[in-house]
């Protein structure tokens, strides 16, 4: 009798032990869907010498969606982990231009992660530039040399990210070759910082990578440059640098920034023919300005200019964005770029114009959910 009426209070007890250990796993694990659409039109004013008109997909943000989730190890430790995959919203076209990892994250000594990940130039220098911030894609410096728009990802990367201490953090990133007696053939390495104390913030990284684009596993794919008779093509290098400095600084509704950048790339040659071709660096100096001139409306602008070897450019862009709700804007922008007499003019997104001139217009709609 006692047996069978601790067994009929046993079996609703462990039910409700169960349900109670069940919902409380769930509370400390999540996962959240996100993601972004980005669509609209724009005119180029010279595309190979004619004037083009055209459906765009990602004008500022490249649309996405991702996965993000993690689970609370006790302790202060979590698991961690993120997925996302880039898409074309005009075409359907999937995209491989986005960020996937897992990684460990601590409350006091950071967070470690293993996947294909961004360098430390997105992390800690391209928030000063407006390609990195507000403006996206199509603001991005000639050819996005110095990676402030993230044209590129590393592979293979273990990558850390410090807490705050005081205002600062720091983190770096190795990215490995995977080649099997060949450890420095396409691998790279980053470091960077920032130091945000109030309406001030200030930024500075360096990315170093051996033998780009020489295998299809390693840590980069091959960097488009400018070659002669204003075209573009694809390049191995075999050794490239970037390292660059931003601060900008709010005044009430108004930050000012300001960026400068240097990519040095060595030991060129050309991807499809195999041709050596000589050396070539960028020098980027960029001023820009947000503000938010109501809580619906936002304008922002830059100019950059960029000194190659030979070669230099002018650039200049304005953007304003109206909110139409949390998660809906619609946008205007305009970007003009003016090259030296032997050097392509091209605007990201765009191909390359048959002049020293280039003018892009478009507007469009973005959600994010």
């Amino acid at each position: 009798m006692s047996v069978q009426q601790n067994s009929s209070f046993a079996i609703p007890f462990a039910a409700a032990t169960l349900t109670w250990f069940s919902a409380n796993v769930h509370a400390q694990s999540s996962v959240t869907l996100y993601g972004d659409l980005d669509t609209g039109l724009a005119y180029v004013s010279n595309v190979g010498g004619n004037a083009q008109y055209k459906a765009t997909a990602g004008l500022i943000d490249g649309s996405y969606w991702g996965l993000r989730g993690s689970e609370d190890l006790g302790g202060g430790n979590k698991a961690i982990f993120q997925l996302e995959h880039g898409f074309s919203v005009t075409t359907g076209e999937g995209l491989n231009d986005h960020p996937y990892y897992i990684g460990l994250d601590n409350e006091a000594w950071g967070t470690v992660t293993f996947g294909r990940q961004y360098d430390s130039i997105h992390d800690y220098l391209a928030a000063f530039t407006l390609t990195g911030g507000t403006g996206g894609t199509a603001f991005a410096h000639p050819f996005d040399n110095d990676n402030a728009n993230n044209s590129h990802l590393a592979r293979n990367a273990i990558k850390y990210a410090s807490p705050s201490f005081g205002g600062l953090s720091f983190g770096g990133m190795y990215a490995f070759s995977n080649g099997a007696g060949q450890f420095a053939n396409n691998r790279a390495y980053s470091v960077g910082a920032n130091y945000q104390n109030g309406p001030f913030n200030a930024g500075a990284a360096y990315l170093h990578v051996n033998g780009r684009g020489n295998t299809a596993d390693g840590a980069y794919d091959t960097m488009n440059l400018p070659g002669s008779n204003r075209n573009e093509f694809d390049a191995t290098v075999q050794t490239q640098n970037v390292y660059g400095i931003g601060a900008s600084y709010a005044f009430g509704d108004f930050t000012l920034g300001a960026a400068w950048s240097r990519s040095t790339y060595s030991g060129v040659t050309d991807a499809d023919s195999g041709s050596a071709v000589p050396s070539v660096g960028f020098s980027n100096y960029e001023i820009n300005g947000v503000y938010q001139l109501r809580p619906t409306v936002s304008l922002a602008g830059m100019y950059t200019y960029t000194k190659g070897a030979s070669q230099h450019w002018h650039q200049g862009g304005l953007q304003a964005v109206y909110l139409l709700s949390k998660r809906t804007d619609t946008y205007l922008q305009t970007i003009f770029q003016r090259a030296s007499m032997d050097a392509p003019a091209v605007i990201n997104s765009a191909e390359p114009a048959s002049g020293r001139n280039q003018l892009l217009v478009g507007a469009g709609i973005r959600h994010r959910f």
